[in-house]
């Protein structure tokens, strides 16, 4: 008996699907990013109330923006200040020189703080500080992606923002949230692997320019183009002309910011400043060394006390040497110094206890050395193990 065979006829094709594209690993990365300082951000507003002392400066004149005389502007701040119990209202900071409403404070976040000051009163000073941060930290992630894998990089930015340090100050009303975003994007801008063009020049000339307007940290960026241009002559020569003329742009920004805050801010000025905090006692170069020699050690015995405190600090802080070693002939270790150097002299200038506020623009060359380091250590353990 023969055996039964079915067949059926080939069923048609069906059309191919189209394939679903998975998110890449740099924009997982992001997000990871993101999720991790909204955390932080949210965190650190629900725990702490955000209002500093320097934000009567910034809101007295987001309010004179928003059209109110200066008496006004004055009553509505300081009734905030002691509706909300935010802090003691200080009175020497608006009637006592230097400080006084004389002088014009960094412009760029009353400027931006308008809209939201208008919507929610004296507490939207916060909103351009926090959308700073989140922006900050992508563009520290962004740039540590140009010098390293995107994991590392990844754990490395989240690291940074795990320190309540970081955060405390990038999300009150305060300006160093926009100086760190606009500090990161300068170092973005750099021709790191495409020449400069007008358009780099110009750019960092805007970027270097509005950072001098928004915060003190024009050592910072002296300390970084000079070190990384300085890398570049060495380990780039055949690039000198595109390096030499993105340093010049940022020079040019860092010049017009310096002279516009210096016409700005009368009658403040870094001197006063200085004699302010010191109490006049630092008035000549030959007062300034005993003064220093008394006062510098234990202030910078308690900043290390406080940064010790943070252990994501600490750990990231300790990544970063390790990979000025492992790395040295990349731009880490030029990174590394150059950031440490800003931040002494910042110190030197304003020689006081911050809690880590002074040393935040050190953040992007930490988390790209952590992220180099943690390259390496992969790399090598691989190895071992082949």
């Amino acid at each position: 008996m023969s055996e039964l065979t079915m067949t059926r006829p080939a069923a048609e094709p069906y059309p191919e699907a189209p394939q679903r594209r998975l998110p890449s690993p740099m924009l997982w990365g992001a997000l990871a990013v993101f999720a991790a300082t909204a955390t932080a951000m949210i965190w650190t507003y629900a725990s702490t109330h955000q209002i500093f002392p320097d934000s009567q400066w910034y809101l007295i004149y987001t309010y004179r923006m928003l059209g109110e005389d200066r008496a006004g502007s004055e009553r509505i701040v300081l009734d905030y200040i002691r509706d909300h119990g935010t802090f003691k209202p200080y009175d020497y900071l608006w009637a006592s020189k230097p400080f006084t409403l004389a002088y014009r404070p960094r412009m760029l976040l009353p400027v931006l703080s308008v809209p939201f000051v208008a919507l929610f009163g004296p507490g939207g000073i916060v909103v351009v500080p926090g959308i700073a941060f989140v922006l900050a930290m992508l563009l520290i992630y962004r740039f540590a992606t140009g010098h390293a894998s995107v994991p590392a990089a990844t754990a490395a930015s989240v690291l940074a923002v795990a320190s309540p340090l970081v955060a405390k100050w990038c999300v009150g009303g305060l300006t160093d949230s926009l100086a760190l975003l606009l500090h990161t994007a300068m170092l973005l801008l750099l021709p790191w692997r495409k020449p400069a063009t007008k358009w780099t020049v110009v750019g960092l000339a805007a970027v270097t320019f509005l950072t001098a307007t928004t915060r003190t940290i024009t050592p910072y960026t002296v300390a970084t183009v000079a070190a990384v241009w300085c890398w570049a002559m060495l380990s780039q020569r055949e690039r000198w002309r595109s390096w030499t003329l993105a340093a010049a742009g940022a020079a040019a920004g860092v010049v017009g910011g310096a002279v516009w805050s210096k016409l700005a801010s009368a009658p403040l000025n870094s001197r006063d400043h200085f004699k302010s905090l010191t109490a006049g006692q630092a008035r000549t170069l030959g007062e300034a060394m005993p003064w220093y020699r008394e006062h510098l050690p234990p202030a910078l015995a308690r900043e290390a006390t406080i940064v010790l405190s943070s252990w994501p600090l600490v750990l990231l802080i300790v990544l970063s040497l390790l990979a000025c070693v492992v790395a040295w002939r990349t731009v880490v270790p030029w990174l590394v110094a150059s950031a440490w150097v800003g931040a002494a002299a910042i110190f030197l200038v304003a020689p006081f206890t911050t809690m880590f506020r002074y040393e935040i623009p050190v953040l992007p060359a930490l988390v790209v050395a952590a992220a180099v380091f943690a390259d390496r250590l992969v790399t090598q353990t691989v190895t071992v193990r082949e």
